[in-house]
């Protein structure tokens, strides 16, 4: 099954990222949700939960568009959670240490709440 994905906004300012599907290279290409991520960010998305609650599987792409969402916003002083994963996913996580990154949360609810009150101002160059 392709990959589909949707962003919702939840209060107070935390960015959902919802997949369905399998995240990986035969899905919808791992570049053209890095983008899409990327342009969030851009906008100014500082807080940012990806659901993979309903993601089939997970493989070395979709496990490096995760690792590079990770960098980008911790660059900007943001902060990166997962919501959901569960069975292959929560393992393959698990395994690349992915999950002592971004942070891992049994559902939703858990990950927004874990985002921080604010976000630290992106970093400046000297």
């Amino acid at each position: 099954m392709l990959v589909e994905f949707a962003f919702r906004q939840v209060d107070p300012g935390i960015t959902v990222m919802e997949f369905k599907g399998d995240l990986s290279i035969p899905g919808i290409t791992v570049a053209e949700v890095e983008r899409a991520i990327k342009k969030r960010l851009e906008k100014g998305c500082r807080k940012l939960v990806l659901d993979l609650g309903k993601v089939d599987f997970l493989d070395s792409s979709g496990v490096g568009l995760l690792a590079v969402c990770s960098s980008d916003m911790e660059r900007l002083g943001g902060k990166v959670a997962i919501a959901g994963a569960s069975g292959h996913v929560k393992k393959v996580l698990e395994i690349v240490h992915l999950d002592r990154i971004l942070g891992m949360y049994s559902d939703l609810a858990s990950a927004c709440q874990s985002m921080p009150e604010t976000t630290a101002p992106p970093p400046t160059a000297s």
